[in-house]
């Protein structure tokens, strides 16, 4: 399975599906009705490594997939 990061402004942060499934349910909350306010969000829940992002309007964020061997 191919890493998946989240490039969140200049930096990049490995991504698992559970982060990813509260990024989707975090960002849906932001922007259901239109860019309204914000949220943090955790990126690695339960760990001793925490990471916490701004999910807000205007805040560039996208998610890449390292290619695999034979890409």
């Amino acid at each position: 399975m191919p890493n998946r990061y989240l490039r969140y402004g200049d930096q990049r942060y490995i991504i698992t599906k559970e982060a990813e499934a509260r990024l989707d349910r975090t960002l849906e909350a932001v922007y259901a009705d239109g860019p309204r306010g914000h949220q943090w969000l955790n990126l690695y829940h339960d760990s001793e490594a925490p990471c916490r992002v701004l999910i807000a309007p205007g805040v560039p964020i996208t998610i890449e997939t390292e290619p695999g061997p034979g890409d």
